[in-house]
């Protein structure tokens, strides 16, 4: 890859990065903590929101890089406290190039009373399967991180119980919406339970045929497109490159 290439994608990177985190201070997801990162093309780096810089107006210049032990690189700002989840996942998961650790209220609110997350609405349906960290502080050290990467194991999604969650998959675009349509498959289920405690929840070939229609590269880039759109109408980026 050339140069001048890579340099464009790292930009790219950066946009969709900033984007997508003022997109999920909008929805909730995250407030004025939670993080999203992106693996580097072709190399063993990694961008994520800094620290310091506010979640709802990220700049392209808040973007900082750090190395997979966590490490900001010479000349970078300060990432985030919990930034070892991130470097963790990364080192166990080569095929992972995004993570986010967000504070979802309706998942958190399910975790807090025991309720295991159930595939209960379409677009949500790759849920379920979530297996739990009981450690409920900030997960700061790298021997924190390492013990949360080992549950999360090949999963999608780990739950840290009363704290909220961490979620991966292969790009930026793909975790936002996933974070998404998990957050809103929890609400649904929550309500669900409120009308009856037997709520009808997806299953066999029904639930296999839903998440097979249900999530493609194609609804991903649909729904994001959706997402980004209103955010523009919106006034949402105005001023991410300052």
């Amino acid at each position: 890859m050339q140069g001048a290439q890579i340099q464009q994608e790292i930009q790219q990177l950066k946009v969709d990065l900033v984007k997508a985190v003022r997109m999920l201070e909008r929805a909730r997801i995250l407030d004025m903590n939670g993080h999203l990162s992106s693996r580097a093309p072709g190399d063993d780096r990694f961008y994520i929101n800094a620290r310091s810089a506010s979640r709802a107006s990220l700049t392209v210049q808040d973007i900082t890089c750090c190395n997979l032990d966590g490490d900001a690189l010479a000349g970078e700002t300060e990432p985030p406290s919990e930034v070892h989840i991130h470097a963790a996942i990364y080192r166990r998961r080569p095929e992972v190039n995004a993570v986010i650790h967000s504070h979802p209220h309706w998942q958190t609110v399910l975790g807090i009373a025991g309720q295991t997350m159930q595939p209960v609405y379409s677009i949500g349906a790759f849920a379920g399967n979530c297996p739990v960290f009981e450690k409920s502080s900030l997960v700061n050290t790298p021997e924190m991180a390492e013990e949360l990467a080992q549950v999360l194991g090949n999963r999608c999604m780990v739950e840290i119980r009363h704290h909220g969650n961490v979620l991966v998959g292969p790009g930026i675009r793909e975790v936002f919406v996933a974070s998404i349509y998990l957050e809103e498959n929890a609400k649904k289920q929550y309500h669900a339970s409120l009308l009856n405690p037997n709520f009808h929840v997806l299953s066999g070939e029904n639930l296999q045929r839903t998440r097979e229609t249900n999530w493609t590269p194609s609804i991903v880039q649909k729904a994001w497109h959706y997402h980004e759109e209103k955010a523009r109408l919106a006034g949402i980026f105005n001023d991410m490159w300052e």
